[in-house]
């Protein structure tokens, strides 16, 4: 019976720990697996070998393995790489949109995390015939993020404490739940349990940050994702940084826990600040406690293409293989210049107009 009994407990223990829930008397489990936010799970070419002006299709899968809603217009795909203008006809680089809110998992409902799916069909640009070449292509993800802590603190007067040793009765902790994200959070307090003495009427609050994510982490709302103004440049005063900000209802939270925060990969910052319970102490309560982390998140995936060059059939040998007003020029199809009609295309008094067209 003791045998089950301790199985149950080590069971209970350990579903709080994947949950990051407290239970009174075993100390907190901060959730701070390296969960990435937006996730790049998949970026592939097909073929991955590709002639001269052959077509070829990018793929890329996004994710949602955070605990936290993007809402659409708070993401966007960037793709760019090595001769990527080439490839696209367009510019060295491209936006993607997602179109729609990328949804964390509903672990109640027991609905998965949203994911979406990126195609790009490109045309392989020209190379000399018997050339060979590599070509890389980066696919990045940008995005508004949000961790946060959320959880209860008890207060206990000198008396109550007393009183609650003397019969027996364990006190209660600050226990706290969280959720995933590139950033970790761990809140705790100090004197744990919190016991109020004499005039003394405030506890101290300890935050400590950590950056797990695989990517890179930047200041929040200064990127702009959607319209024709939209740009994810980043200075190097951007990254790795965060805004801190704690709810905590009635408590008067001092300074130094919350604004702009410096947050390097590898490293933990822990803010540490004085809360104070105004107005009287009561001889036992609970206060409510959060702290969200907000902040900009991307990460990038690769991949490659091998190019090779070859000649290319003639589009036409004599005039008559090209379409009206038209003229075969070194093996293209070439308009007619505008006056000028020398296949009788059209019909008098009409010329070609130089667009391919009669006038």
């Amino acid at each position: 019976m003791k045998i089950k009994i301790l199985i149950s407990i080590l069971a209970m223990v350990l579903v709080a720990a994947c949950a990051g829930i407290e239970i009174p008397g075993f100390g907190g489990a901060p959730l701070l697996g390296g969960a990435n936010g937006l996730e790049i799970t998949s970026f592939s070419i097909e073929p991955s070998s590709a002639f001269s002006g052959s077509s070829v299709r990018l793929m890329l899968d996004v994710e949602n393995k955070g605990g936290t809603n993007v809402p659409d217009g708070d993401a966007v795909v960037y793709l760019t790489g090595s001769n990527y203008a080439g490839w696209s006809g367009a510019g060295s680089f491209e936006y993607l949109d997602f179109e729609q809110d990328m949804k964390a998992t509903d672990v109640v409902r027991q609905i998965p995390a949203d994911s979406k799916r990126f195609t790009k069909s490109l045309e392989a640009p020209a190379l000399t015939p018997g050339q060979t070449r590599q070509d890389t292509f980066i696919a990045r993800v940008y995005h508004e993020y949000e961790t946060t802590a959320n959880g209860n603190v008890w207060i206990y007067s000198e008396t109550e404490a007393e009183a609650a040793r003397t019969a027996g009765r364990a006190l209660y902790r600050p226990s706290f739940t969280y959720t995933r994200g590139p950033v970790g959070i761990e809140v705790s307090v100090s004197p744990d349990p919190v016991i109020i003495y004499g005039t003394d009427s405030s506890f101290t609050l300890y935050v400590k940050l950590s950056n797990l994510g695989a990517g890179t982490i930047y200041a929040p709302d200064i990127l702009t994702y959607t319209g024709e103004s939209r740009s994810v440049s980043l200075t190097t005063e951007q990254i790795n940084r965060v805004d801190v900000e704690v709810g905590a209802g009635t408590l008067e939270v001092g300074s130094g826990c919350e604004g702009a925060q410096e947050l390097i990969a590898g490293k933990d910052t822990t803010l540490v600040c004085e809360v104070t319970i105004p107005g009287s102490i009561p001889s036992l309560a609970s206060y409510d406690l959060g702290v969200s982390v907000s902040y900009g998140y991307y990460t990038e995936r690769t991949t490659i293409v091998t190019l090779q060059g070859r000649e290319t059939a003639a589009e036409c040998t004599t005039d008559d293989d090209c379409p009206a007003c038209e003229e075969c020029v070194a093996g293209d199809c070439e308009y007619v210049a505008e006056g000028e009609d020398p296949k009788d295309d059209c019909t008098d008094p009409e010329t070609c107009d130089g667009a391919g067209g009669c006038a």
